[in-house]
């Protein structure tokens, strides 16, 4: 048997006390315990307890500190179960207390991961442009799948993500890279799919984006010749005559420039004498 010499207050931390015990050697430090267990297990001082009712109180304990800690790293915003059990055991507690903390949040209506994944959602679609596709693989990184994540994606429908996307289409198409057109095109239809657009909405997009504003031609020329003279730089000490000439049409033809203002190109140059 062991006896409970002294329970004192922790300076530091409000809410939790020192046990001090005797098993026969004087009186020790044996564990601190939080008030909520000191007073669900009775003990007081002066008492007269086994080894093994100490550690169950000890164990109960530690349940009880899990749980508290969920609580804390619920009162700053909702969390998904698989979060908060991630969130535990790097606070290195015990896997057994951290199952049991789920069940006894989800039991209390501290967790729904329905719930969760809703707003979660909502608060996606109304604050990022990130695409359908991302947020899913995010739901499914905090755990959650199934018919909880299709239900919150029923948020993000076709059309909020039609809208979203032609708004990035149309600021991508508008850039002033000295790129042809048909690469803007391209590259906006590829930073769609790279924040998890889907493919029908991309092209869509990037369609409706277009129809939205006109091509402007100056633009397309200047780059051209902005790209044919890098072209003509690169291949003029390889190249001469009709071979650097057709160098220079099927570069700027991949890089998606309409023939004629590649023809109108060769022909400026020609006439400026940088062939």
């Amino acid at each position: 048997m062991v006896k409970i010499t002294k329970i004192t207050t922790q300076k530091n931390n409000i809410g939790r006390y020192n046990i001090f015990l005797d098993n026969g050697k004087g009186e020790k430090f044996g564990f601190g315990l939080d008030e909520d267990v000191l007073i669900t297990s009775g003990i007081t001082k002066g008492q007269e307890i086994s080894e093994e009712a100490l550690q169950s109180i000890i164990e109960k304990d530690a349940a009880h500190k899990c749980f508290t800690l969920a609580l804390q790293y619920l009162s700053y915003r909702m969390r998904s179960k698989k979060e908060i059990k991630t969130y535990l055991l790097k606070k290195e507690q015990n896997p057994t207390h951290v199952e049991e903390t789920l069940t006894r949040l989800e039991e209390q209506g501290y967790t729904d991961d329905a719930s969760f994944a809703g707003a979660f959602v909502r608060t996606k679609v109304n604050t990022t442009s990130k695409g359908p596709l991302v947020i899913r693989k995010e739901l499914q990184e905090k755990g959650i799948t199934g018919a909880a994540a299709d239900q919150a994606m029923t948020y993000y429908t076709f059309e909020k993500e039609l809208e979203k996307a032609v708004k990035l289409a149309g600021s991508k198409l508008q850039t002033k890279a000295k790129k042809s057109h048909q690469e803007k095109i391209q590259l906006a239809q590829q930073q769609l799919l790279s924040k998890g657009f889907s493919s029908a909405a991309a092209k869509e997009a990037v369609s409706l984006a277009l129809s939205d504003s006109d091509q402007d031609t100056d633009a397309e020329l200047e780059a051209v010749r902005y790209q044919g003279d890098k072209l003509l730089r690169k291949y003029a000490q390889k190249a001469e005559g009709y071979e650097l000439n057709q160098k220079i049409k099927m570069a700027l033809y991949r890089k998606g420039f309409p023939m004629e203002l590649i023809q109108k190109y060769i022909e400026e140059a020609k006439e400026k004498d940088l062939y």
